[in-house]
């Protein structure tokens, strides 16, 4: 008996001093504060962004075969990786049924953050206030608020997003 119990206080020390190891939930960048946001690590800011978990949940409906994918869900989105991810933002919003239609067609990065529909489906700031010309039929009703999806972004992680766009959205 005596063994088992000590075979199990040395699984728990294990897991404690390896989740101690790792450092805090450091959003999947390395750097421990947890906001998924780059440090000072060599990785580009696109690959931060993808990394953070608001954005890991993106792939919970916006990838080919997601559990979580419906119809009127943003179809040419795709999540799966990164380089996905990137390649697909590049393009504009389809397959979006009912309220949300008067998107279809919307580039999903503008040229700044808030001329982005990526943005305003995130932030409820840039979704009150969301025109574009050439596009009257989509503002601030007509766009999703996917924080009830994915939950409140934190304002590191939705300060890179607008960062990244406002610098052009390189893929580096």
């Amino acid at each position: 008996m005596l063994k088992t119990r000590n075979v199990f206080t040395l699984a728990a020390t294990l897991a404690a001093a390896i989740t101690m190891g790792c450092g805090a939930d450091d959003g999947g960048n390395g750097d421990g504060d947890g906001d998924g946001v780059d440090g000072g690590n060599n990785d580009d800011a696109f690959t931060m962004i993808f990394a953070s978990s608001t954005f890991q949940a993106c792939k919970g409906c916006h990838a080919p075969g997601a559990p979580g994918f419906v119809e009127g869900t943003e179809t040419t989105q795709n999540w799966s990786t990164r380089d996905n991810a990137f390649s697909s933002l590049m393009g504009s919003a389809s397959g979006l049924i009912g309220n949300f239609a008067g998107c279809n067609g919307v580039p999903l990065l503008g040229d700044t953050a808030a001329t982005s529909l990526l943005v305003a489906a995130l932030d409820s700031t840039i979704r009150a206030d969301f025109t574009l010309t050439g596009f009257p039929d989509c503002v601030g009703d007509t766009i999703s608020d996917m924080t009830l999806k994915v939950g409140a972004i934190n304002s590191a992680q939705l300060d890179a997003l607008k960062a990244w766009i406002n610098a052009g959205a390189p893929n580096m």
